[in-house]
């Protein structure tokens, strides 16, 4: 291939705003190798002495299986293998896990991660909008301080989000084509499903909750197909049969991290810390459901819900105060205002307005949402961080899943430029 046509190549399949994201995530990583970026814990960037990856200690260490908590829980295995692959690397140069060559590895995989979920981003509001919704989308991803930051930081979000969007792709692909997903019989389909869908639930149990409720629609339409359908097809004997193992596949992988899925759980309802300068304490202890009233009892759960629904939505937006207050332990970065400052201002400026762009979209554009099946993605992200209305919210969270709603957010802009555009013409 010459040069030439390789160039006419990368413009077809990258568009401007792709190009202009790749520029910004290249420039910050090489303002990284100079000045490192505080964060709540430490730093992000090449430059970092401990890079803050999230839990760090928790995916990797010097335990008997290289991650999790030794004699307490581990997580599942996917991203503390893709550490150890990036560490055994490292040290082939001679760097351990504190080296800034292992620092680009790190944040090498999740930013090329980033790029491809705004690529499979784009091309899935092409597949059910007009182009003018998939620059809109893009737009939105490019403004998002999160992109950026979960690249720089080289944490498992940007896995979680790839796998997601690659699902919302395969999706609308389908639609555009014009059969809906769970109800083909190509195995090439049903094969990339289930790979998503096991990957995912190899990354996190929230991961696990998205697979198997996608896993479960097409466990079904596939018994259905198999047991009903008169007509022979050995394709449907084959999907039926991946469909099954995925699901082992799955619950095996959720199975195997339970004790850190109840360990979060148990933080998730027990979060110290205020809510809106309220103590949480306090507040369970006044909304305690053991009195012997029922009249106080019935004002108590309605008192309770309220307060969860608005901690799950302010959350989802890091429209908040801190969550744990860091407990006695106080980061060495916690004096730094940068974080604090950036996480208000995204949570207000650009998280919650998307949210709630978002929101309306799904109201707006529910036929497509029923028609295109994309509402069992929906679904199932949101199954993904239900558990945040049991305790705590976090934005982290949302956007691990965000994509398939972010088109519909997308679309609703666009529907309301071209309402102003009619009314000024």
């Amino acid at each position: 291939m010459s040069l030439r046509n390789f160039y006419f190549f990368l413009n077809k399949k990258i568009n401007i705003y792709e190009k202009i994201y790749i520029s910004i995530t290249v420039l910050l990583i090489l303002i990284s190798c100079i000045l490192s970026i505080p964060t709540d814990s430490t730093n992000i960037g090449i430059s970092s002495e401990n890079l803050a990856i999230g839990d760090r200690l928790f995916y990797i260490n010097e335990s008997s299986k290289g991650y999790g908590y030794e004699g307490y829980y581990h997580g599942n295995f996917l991203f503390p293998f893709v550490l150890k692959i990036i560490t055994f690397v490292a040290q082939i140069f001679g760097k351990d896990q504190y080296s800034q060559l292992w620092n680009f590895f790190t944040i090498l995989a999740s930013s090329t991660l980033s790029i491809f979920t705004l690529n499979f981003l784009r091309k899935s509001t092409l597949f059910i909008f007009q182009e003018k919704t998939s620059n809109i989308v893009c737009i939105l991803f490019i403004l998002n301080p999160y992109s950026y930051f979960y690249s720089l930081s080289g944490g498992i979000t940007n896995y979680l989000t790839f796998g997601v969007t690659f699902l919302l792709y395969l999706f609308c692909r389908s639609y555009k084509e014009g059969y809906k997903l769970t109800k083909s019989n190509l195995i090439k389909d049903n094969l990339l499903v289930n790979i998503v869908c096991v990957y995912l639930a190899s990354l996190r149990p929230t991961g696990a909750f998205v697979g198997i409720v996608i896993l479960l629609f097409l466990f079904y339409r596939n018994l259905s197909k198999l047991v009903f359908d008169q007509e022979s097809d050995p394709r449907k004997s084959f999907n039926f049969f991946i469909n099954l193992v995925s699901i082992i596949l799955v619950i095996i992988n959720f199975v195997s991290v339970v004790d850190y899925a109840k360990h979060n759980l148990n933080h998730f309802i027990n979060e110290p810390g205020l809510f809106f300068g309220y103590p949480r304490d306090l507040l369970r202890t006044k909304l305690s459901l053991s009195t012997e009233s029922l009249l106080i009892n019935l004002k108590n759960l309605f008192y309770r819900i309220l307060w969860k629904l608005t901690e799950f939505v302010s959350g989802l937006s890091d429209i908040r105060d801190t969550h744990a207050i860091f407990g006695e332990k106080i980061p060495a970065n916690i004096e730094s205002i940068l974080p604090f400052i950036a996480r208000t201002v995204t949570g207000i400026f650009i998280l919650y307005p998307i949210n709630i762009l978002c929101f309306f979209g799904l109201i707006s554009n529910r036929k497509v949402i029923f028609y295109s099946e994309i509402w069992i993605l929906l679904f199932a992200c949101f199954i993904g961080i239900s558990p945040s209305l049991l305790g705590i919210a976090n934005s982290r969270f949302l956007l691990m899943v965000y994509t398939p709603f972010m088109i519909f957010g997308a679309n609703t802009i666009h529907k309301l430029f071209r309402s102003n555009n009619e009314i000024n013409i």
